[in-house]
């Protein structure tokens, strides 16, 4: 993968945008374009409340209550912000180990070790309907919930699927994260409606070409 840094490029996110089977993944996801021309879509505090609810990440009102703080200190939410970009690049090196079958760095792990614990700690035990669940608390609306949520649903909903099941797309211009919960496990796309087909042009005008 290439190191370049990517373009924060403002992007109105739709159901396109989330492909990878958790939001955790599609978090990660809001860079786009890692193998060739890397573009980040999370252009400002707002955005990423912005992405939150259309993942579902968040119900409405904890967003309103982080919209009226980012807009109180705008200061903050720009650190926030940044925090949360790094956390999304530390968890994109560590899954993308995981899925090369190597062990992840150490300080890309110790940083989701602490962003999950913070996540745990933004929920709730519930007795409901005979059984106990976790709940987002009602009064946790720091600025950094949404990247503490992240990291919980990582590693409560995406580290326990078979390592061979977590993809990154052969695309062009993508290397975004899915897993793969197809029947056969032969999934290489993020969308075959987008890369997979882009994918499959290549191959016809290579042979193409091939032929003259």
């Amino acid at each position: 993968m290439k190191s370049n840094l990517p373009v924060i490029e403002p992007h109105d996110f739709d159901d396109r945008d989330f492909v990878g089977g958790d939001a955790a993944l599609d978090f990660i996801n809001t860079v786009t374009g890692r193998d060739a021309e890397p573009r980040d879509w999370l252009d400002s505090y707002e955005r990423l409340l912005e992405w939150a609810g259309r993942a579902g990440l968040l119900p409405k009102e904890p967003i309103r209550a982080l919209v009226r703080q980012a807009d109180s200190n705008p200061a903050a939410a720009r650190k926030a912000l940044a925090r949360a970009k790094a956390l999304r690049e530390a968890l994109f090196v560590l899954l993308s180990a995981l899925a090369a079958g190597r062990a992840p760095p150490r300080a890309s792990l110790a940083l989701l070790h602490a962003q999950w614990i913070e996540g745990a700690k933004a929920h709730e035990l519930r007795f409901i309907q005979g059984g106990i669940t976790p709940e987002l608390a009602v009064d946790r609306h720091d600025l950094d919930l949404i990247g503490a949520l992240v990291a919980y649903r990582l590693v409560e909903n995406v580290l326990p699927s078979p390592a061979e099941r977590l993809r990154i797309c052969k695309g062009p211009n993508c290397s975004w994260l899915f897993i793969d919960r197809s029947k056969a496990g032969r999934r290489r796309w993020c969308d075959m409606a987008v890369c997979g087909n882009a994918a499959k042009s290549r191959r016809f005008y290579a042979k193409e070409r091939a032929r003259v």
